[in-house]
């Protein structure tokens, strides 16, 4: 053999050897991110499993101690956070073991805190006097909202 296809020979055993080494290099390194990752996600779970044990056997706090809580958040969420009926009870609904709820209000519920509150509003509110009132009846400030119900007998209402 002739020194150039001798030196050309010890390069391709070299070339192959460095190649082995990389591909065990790579899957000893691509091994231990997914251990390390493993390992992560474990004490993610465990520490989050630890939180719930916690949770779990801490005493029950209610957050909300009356019923004049509950009405006062689902109006809130009525009114300030402008949520149907609906919405507002799914809403305390979902929230009720964080809120410590017992039972969570219905939609009819919410409709019954909301026209409560609306009548005192209307009972309370002051009325414009003199000309004011007679020169345009409709538009001193108020809206008007006509709600008529399709419930029968004693139920049905006309609200304003």
């Amino acid at each position: 053999m002739s020194q150039r296809s001798k030196l050309r020979h010890s390069r391709e055993q070299w070339k192959h050897k460095a190649r082995q080494r990389a591909d065990d290099h790579r899957y000893l390194r691509k091994e231990l991110a997914r251990i390390k990752r493993e390992r992560d996600h474990q004490q993610a779970l465990s520490a989050a499993e630890a939180r719930l044990h916690a949770y779990e056997r801490a005493p029950a706090s209610r957050v909300v101690q009356t019923k004049a809580d509950v009405i006062e958040l689902a109006l809130k969420l009525f009114l300030e956070a402008r949520r149907s009926f609906r919405a507002v009870s799914r809403a305390l609904k979902s929230l009720a073991d964080v809120l410590g709820l017992k039972r969570p209000p219905c939609p009819q519920s919410v409709i019954n805190w909301v026209m409560r509150l609306s009548i005192v509003r209307l009972q309370s509110a002051a009325l414009p006097r003199g000309s004011a009132l007679r020169a345009a009846p409709f538009a001193n400030g108020w809206l008007w909202l006509i709600d008529i119900s399709l419930t029968l007998g004693a139920g049905k209402i006309l609200a304003l």
